[in-house]
């Protein structure tokens, strides 16, 4: 009997189960209050293996007042292996040296590529003096 009554109970709320009965449009997510006004957040991770696994597993953080930038630090080696990739809030002293820098370190030439992208309601989308991606030779 108390088979019956579940079939009986699946059959007659099947149709409001149904995805085609959810109206997508009116869904809204939670809002996540901000900190301050103007605050930012930026994928962290620290001394991740690779860029694949920092992007993977990086936490979305609220950036602390006194930074403006997402920085992002990759290290390769000679052979363009990654070894390190560490992404952080930083302020615009830390993004003074972006680029490719590179370092010998027993043995083999490393490479280490140093970007910052400018965050926060300010920064409409625009390149900063801090913003390179070329690959100095």
């Amino acid at each position: 009997m108390l088979a019956i009554a579940l079939v009986h109970i699946f059959i007659t709320s099947a149709p409001w189960i149904l995805a085609k009965n959810i109206n997508f449009y009116n869904v809204r997510l939670p809002v996540d209050p901000t900190p301050f006004p103007s605050s930012f957040k930026c994928f962290t991770c620290d001394s991740v293996v690779d860029n694949y696994n920092c992007n993977r597993w990086a936490e979305d953080k609220w950036c602390p007042q006194n930074t403006q930038y997402c920085l992002t630090v990759h290290h390769f080696i000679s052979h363009g292996r990654s070894t390190s990739v560490t992404k952080k809030c930083a302020t615009r002293e830390e993004c003074r040296f972006v680029g490719c820098h590179h370092h010998r370190e027993t043995g083999h030439m490393l490479q280490i590529i140093r970007s910052c992208m400018k965050t926060g309601s300010d920064s409409e989308e625009e390149e900063t003096p801090f913003d390179t991606w070329e690959k100095i030779v």
